[in-house]
């Protein structure tokens, strides 16, 4: 019997599909190869983008079909900021596959957007000709040099990225509106940057091998068939197991004195290419995976008032139930609440403060719409802040945004001493400990990891695990530009590299780790390949996405499209961002061609 390997399947803000598979099968049409499917990351823009996954079909050289699909599936992209899910792990026909069609379903979607202030509207949601969207099918084509390709005992590779930024444009706030066309890219290998998670049911523990069995449950999904996949630990793998914490060897062993069919999750960064390609750096298991008859609770605490916490813009997933988009809940808590996940030492509810991203388990209360954690559980999750230097030391900062979320959203009454100590967003203070201040200077932008302090201890506000000083003239930054249909544009390909004109279009330039970074001003003037295969897509209605490995022959394709009288109306692209030259050196890069646009316009496009 062949051993069958892994393909991937991975979605997120851009939306990844990875799978793999190498080398060549005597007998491709008969002989298997296996799939593993997951889910990723998303713009600041959006805080829920709920869809329906439907169907995701290969096409092989034949022109024969495979869904690989096990079940319609709602997925609320904006969860898995930077972030993979394992979907499957399923068994796949061998073969060489050139192109897929997804078809994803808007009938019931629930898009959130937020603007500057942070404040949040549910979107209605329209195609580019302004019509009410249901099903959408999306097709898409591979490099003809870098097809899909499973054989047996080979692992193949495919990452499949429903790419938001180029996908949506928010048409406006008053209404909330935003026009959608679906943009896919595709690549032959897994995203090594993104945390991978896998989740599922206790199939074995091999304590001499250090590895963990899972039958796969992904998403919320608690029946189908999804398949099984082996993960390693080791001796760094942190633990919580019926909401007590472990590390190394006692994490291992109490895992192994569980059950059977007890549900785990596990979180891993460490991909490699063997055959445990997942190392596992964090691992839930028991009561203190959400599973059985729990309701769960994500979000940011925006404001405590004694035992009752605020947040906005959280997602409720009801026990049994979709997942939902909250504006605004209460969570009640009581000194029987287990708080986990802090870092810095033992944590109770106190730790719970203003700023702080948490999961809680508990029972949600239709009637009263609060959130009852008083004899559930919350877990803490690792927090980031982003601000303007005010002061080197003690590390001061003029705070921008708290996960994502501007700082106009939060209330921080009641976290200091007294009233006059409570946490001010201009004056933001940081305890830093042994970390390394030397190369920061006042007005440079940070982004700090960490906690806030405990409630009522403020100052200081925030502890920091880490503290991220960016270099502009070398940073990882994505860049969208978006035409209007009479603006005067321009794209020109000189040399393998792109001249931008974006005269009355709309422009954004996000760099990591910076939200809202569109007000520091930056320009993008040129757009160059950061390496010989990156990802590059060009997409018409009227042929689908095609997608190219090298940046040269994707310009060609462009140019080819322009002269047919074709038009650049959306651009996004990304990679490392010069604020010297004003380039980005992209190894991401999507044109969305249309032949609306007025014949006027005299744009030239290359990506």
């Amino acid at each position: 019997m062949n051993a069958l390997r892994y393909v991937g399947l991975v979605f997120g803000v851009t939306s990844l599909l990875a799978l793999s598979g190498c080398g060549s099968s005597s007998n491709p049409v008969e002989e298997s190869g296996t799939l593993e499917l997951a889910v990723t990351d998303a713009e600041e823009d959006f805080l829920s983008y709920k869809i329906d996954l439907d169907s995701v079909t290969l096409i092989r050289k034949d022109g024969s079909r495979v869904d690989i699909l096990p079940v319609s599936t709602e997925i609320d992209f904006v969860q898995y900021q930077e972030l993979s899910e394992l979907f499957a792990v399923m068994s796949v026909p061998a073969g060489i596959y050139q192109s897929m069609v997804l078809s994803l379903d808007y009938t019931d979607a629930t898009i959130v957007i937020q603007d500057e202030q942070g404040e949040s509207y549910t979107a209605s949601v329209v195609d580019s000709n302004g019509q009410a969207i249901q099903q959408m099918n999306v097709e898409l084509s591979l490099d003809n040099d870098k097809p899909l390709v499973i054989t047996p005992r080979k692992t193949a590779q495919l990452t499949l990225d429903l790419d938001l930024a180029a996908s949506n444009t928010i048409e406006s706030f008053n209404p909330p509106l935003v026009s959608v066309e679906p943009f896919m890219l595709a690549e032959a290998k897994l995203d090594l940057e993104r945390e991978h998670r896998v989740r599922g049911l206790m199939s074995a523990v091999d304590s001499s091998q250090q590895t963990v069995t899972l039958k796969v449950r992904p998403m919320r999904l608690q029946e189908g068939e999804f398949g099984q996949f082996t993960f390693a630990v080791n001796n760094d793998t942190r633990y919580e197991i019926n909401g007590v914490e472990y590390s190394a060897e006692n994490g291992l062993s109490a895992l192994a004195s569980l059950s059977l069919s007890t549900p785990v999750v596990a979180y891993g960064v460490n991909l490699q290419d063997d055959d445990l390609p997942y190392i596992a750096h964090q691992v839930i298991a028991g009561s203190s995976v959400p599973w059985n008859n729990q309701d769960v609770l994500k979000g940011t605490i925006t404001a405590r008032s004694g035992n009752t916490l605020t947040l906005k813009g959280a997602v409720l997933e009801s026990a049994g139930q979709s997942a939902h988009f909250r504006q605004t809940i209460h969570v009640s808590l009581s000194e029987n609440s287990q708080v986990t996940g802090y870092r810095l030492g033992d944590a109770d509810i106190n730790q719970l403060s203003v700023g702080q991203e948490i999961i809680a388990l508990g029972h949600y209360d239709a009637t009263t719409t609060g959130f009852d954690a008083t004899e559930g559980a919350v877990r803490m999750k690792i927090n980031r802040i982003v601000g303007e230097v005010v002061q080197q030391s003690p590390l001061v900062v003029d705070l921008s945004h708290i996960n994502r979320r501007p700082v106009d959203v939060f209330d921080f009454t009641g976290t200091g001493h007294t009233a006059l100590d409570d946490a001010d967003p201009d004056y933001y203070e940081i305890a830093t400990r042994d970390l390394d201040l030397t190369a920061i200077e006042t007005s440079e932008w940070l982004q700090v990891r960490g906690y806030p302090s405990a409630f009522g201890s403020s100052p200081a506000d925030f502890d920091a695990l880490s503290i991220l000083n960016p270099e502009f003239s070398s940073h990882l930054a994505r860049l969208m530009i978006h035409w209007e249909e009479n603006a005067e544009a321009s794209i020109t390909v000189e040399n393998d590299t792109l001249q931008l004109v974006t005269t009355d279009a709309r422009t954004k330039l996000h760099l990591r780790g910076i939200p809202g970074s569109t007000n520091l001003n930056m320009q993008v003037a040129s757009i160059s390949a950061a390496e010989a295969n990156g990802v590059y897509a060009v997409y018409t209605k009227a042929s689908g996405i095609h997608v190219f490995r090298d940046f040269s022959e994707f310009a060609v394709e462009l140019n080819r499209l322009m002269t047919q009288g074709l038009n650049p109306v959306h651009l996004t692209a990304g990679g490392l961002y010069s604020d010297t030259s004003h380039n980005l050196s992209a190894r991401k890069v999507t044109v969305f061609l249309s032949a609306s646009l007025a014949a006027s316009n005299t744009l030239e496009v290359s990506e």
